[in-house]
């Protein structure tokens, strides 16, 4: 007991919990409302604080989309583009006269190309066309299977449908004092044996 008593007397309680003294100074809650994290990076690029792949699966699922049209069709304009410059005379089946109508379907060929479609309608000729069109479909294989694994990791990812009260109350509860939380799952699933983890940053200051 002496020694216990030792240890004890030489031990000291650090009072920095990392949030600050009081709740208003470390600038918010803990967590935000949709569960992040409510932190800020510092001393790092802004690159390589940014996982992409939990970007792309968390991010709403309009500005994920949005993301996938923008990205195809900028894929698509830029070969597009390859190919107007090298000449639409080196993609046979190309019989438009008019340079709008030209770029449009050489764009469309992009598209066909891309997604290993390959109508074939239109196909390249000479050794520069066809080998942009070769790195165009292995480009279109790998990019179509990073979309398939994102698709797949939105739709297989675990969610709980939780929505939680605005406000945290102190009250009375049973022979004591609790802290009381309000929560509930919103869509067409149950909770069973539901287990919830808080985080508290205090200061307790004894015997003065």
């Amino acid at each position: 007991m002496a020694f216990l008593k030792k240890i004890n007397a030489k031990a000291k309680t650090d009072s920095n919990t990392g949030f600050g003294v009081n709740p208003g100074s470390y600038g918010g809650r803990f967590l935000t409302k949709n569960g992040n994290a409510n932190i800020k990076r510092t001393g790092i690029g802004f690159f390589d604080g940014i996982s992409w792949f939990h970007t792309m699966v968390n991010i709403p699922r309009w500005k994920f989309m949005l993301i996938i049209l923008l990205f195809y069709f900028v894929v698509n304009l830029c070969f597009a583009s390859v190919y107007y410059l090298i000449g639409v005379e080196h993609l046979k089946g190309i019989n438009a006269e008019k340079a709008m109508d030209q770029f449009g379907q050489a764009f469309f060929f992009s598209i066909q190309t891309y997604t290993t479609v390959g109508y074939g309608h239109i196909s390249p000729s000479g050794f520069l066309t066809s080998f942009v069109a070769a790195f165009e479909a292995l480009f279109g294989l790998l990019s179509f299977a990073i979309a398939t694994g994102l698709f797949y990791g939105r739709f297989s990812m675990p969610k709980a449908f939780l929505r939680f009260s605005e406000n945290a109350l102190i009250a009375p509860y049973q022979s004591g004092t609790a802290l009381m939380i309000r929560m509930s799952p919103f869509k067409n699933t149950h909770l069973t044996d539901a287990e919830a983890k808080i985080t508290v940053g205090m200061t307790v200051e004894e015997n003065g």
